[in-house]
């Protein structure tokens, strides 16, 4: 019965208000959640989540670091052509004219695809923690899962317990009427015969 146990998947909802109540932690940096899977394999669909929501980490800390560059950048940028512009301005010089042309190119560059980090970064919060949400759905039906069969192994093992109990009540009943039973006899046997008798009788049918 019990290796005809199948395994399912449930459907239910997460409870949006408890999750914001409870602040769902970052699961794969839980040691808690890992702990779960240190004496089992991870279904799937679990790995799938959770290479989805490393991508999503390494995303945004590699927009992060992007970002934090190209502001280095920018800035770099910038003050050349402060440092450039009395030599444009002033002396006319085409040379520090270009360089200033490619700093204003390189800027305005740098302005575009900071928007676009920027725009990535305010999307990404939102897809790591529905990311996440969906990890805990399939840890959970994962885990139910295991606490379902827990449960159906349990009671056979309750079952086997009892009839085991039983089993052996039976078997020491039994016991005790052979121990009677034999009393009876030897204290027959000894009244009968006589100590000497019956001990000669033991070595002769039990070989004692």
């Amino acid at each position: 019965m019990f290796q005809m146990f199948k395994k399912r998947r449930w459907k239910f909802a997460l409870d949006r208000t408890v999750l914001l109540k409870n602040d769902i932690s970052m699961l794969i940096l839980d040691e808690r959640w890992n702990n779960l899977f240190a004496n089992k394999q991870k279904n799937d669909s679990i790995v799938r989540c959770e290479t989805e929501l490393k991508e999503l980490l390494k995303q945004q800390s590699r927009l992060t670091n992007e970002s934090a560059e190209l502001a280095a950048l920018k800035k770099n940028c910038m003050e050349k052509i402060i440092a450039l512009t009395e030599e444009v301005f002033e002396k006319n010089n085409e040379n520090a004219r270009e360089e200033m042309h490619r700093c204003e190119k390189e800027i305005k560059r740098i302005n575009e695809r900071t928007r676009d980090i920027e725009t990535e970064l305010e999307e990404l919060p939102e897809k790591i923690r529905q990311a996440n949400l969906r990890l805990l759905r399939h840890t959970i039906n994962a885990v139910y899962y295991d606490l379902l069969k827990n449960r159906k192994r349990k009671e056979e093992l309750e079952r086997q317990i009892e009839e085991t109990r039983m089993k052996l009540k039976q078997l020491i009943e039994e016991k005790e009427l052979l121990d009677e039973d034999n009393t009876e006899v030897y204290s027959y046997f000894h009244d009968l015969l006589g100590g000497e008798e019956l001990e000669k009788l033991d070595r002769i049918f039990f070989k004692e």
